[in-house]
């Protein structure tokens, strides 16, 4: 495949969602509220931790770590 292609696949996955969050919030609630500045830090909290989490489970599964087991 092009590789053009997939580098406008992977920027579209990675930003378009919290660009559309972002302006979907302030368009709705406006700048003066802050409930779209808390809705536009979760979801770049949710996009910065999502990988180390699925990183961290497919580790434990790879090295048959149970934290059930206590």
């Amino acid at each position: 495949m092009n590789n053009s292609i997939i580098i406008i696949n992977f920027m579209l996955n990675k930003f378009m969602p919290p660009l559309l969050i972002s302006f979907l919030s302030f368009y709705k609630m406006g700048f003066n509220t802050f409930e779209p500045y808390v809705i536009v830090g979760l979801s770049f909290f949710i996009g910065h931790f999502h990988y180390k989490a699925g990183y961290s489970v497919a580790y434990c599964e790879a090295n048959n770590i149970d934290l059930d087991d206590e």
